[in-house]
């Protein structure tokens, strides 16, 4: 699965192919057909290797919010050393033991922050499901190009923000650097995490946790 991936982040995932990763390997294809029967199993098998080792470093004793917080943020991290293949986790999140125990964490912490069962699982697919998106718009946006296309296309998307009629899109302009330019990576997402924990938090039951 690390050859497959690698072979995503080089070249995208439409460059996975049962034909390729063989080459990879230098071995016919059916060498690689004993394993997956076709490409769909070879891309859901990269979609659970995703999720292969998430252990949060946060104890069970600490308040709620973090114990989430550092759930989404090894998530996030997991999906950012393979953003190509990102897209995979989706699908798989429920359909693997590691998915399944990660969904199981972020379960229990919900159900301890006061959360009825009903509500837990809503937002569980919700915390899931941002967090995969987080890591998928930054590979649209280019985020993961080469470092001199990437500040060709920062350069382009801020002149032509810049560019506009100030007095149509005045908050547009002001604001061109910062949606032009992503420069934190790590802010970013540390900033998107936070704000999905903190818009959870406003919908949290005012009973007392969970024992």
């Amino acid at each position: 699965m690390f050859r497959a991936l690698a072979l995503a982040d080089a070249e995208g995932l439409a460059a996975v192919t049962i034909r390729r990763v063989a080459q990879e390997f230098d071995v016919t294809p059916m060498a690689l057909y004993w394993h997956f029967s076709n490409k769909e199993e070879l891309l859901a098998a990269m979609g659970d290797q995703l999720f292969v080792g998430l252990s949060p470093e946060t104890s069970f004793s600490a308040p709620w919010q973090d114990q989430l917080r550092e759930l989404v943020l090894a998530l996030t991290t997991a999906l950012r050393a393979h953003p190509a293949a990102a897209i995979l986790a989706a699908p798989r999140v429920l359909q693997s033991d590691e998915g399944r125990l990660l969904t199981e964490r972020a379960l229990e912490v919900l159900r301890y922050a006061g959360f009825c069962a009903d509500r837990a699982g809503e937002i569980a697919r919700h915390i899931l499901r941002t967090a995969i998106s987080l890591v998928i718009e930054q590979v649209a946006t280019g985020a993961s190009a080469p470092p001199e296309r990437r500040a060709q296309d920062i350069q382009t998307k801020r002149l032509a923000l810049q560019g506009l009629p100030v007095d149509r899109f005045p908050r547009l302009v002001e604001a061109a650097e910062a949606l032009a330019d992503c420069s934190d990576e790590d802010a970013y997402y540390g900033f998107g995490v936070d704000l999905l924990i903190a818009g959870i938090a406003t919908v949290r039951p005012h009973s007392p946790p969970r024992t």
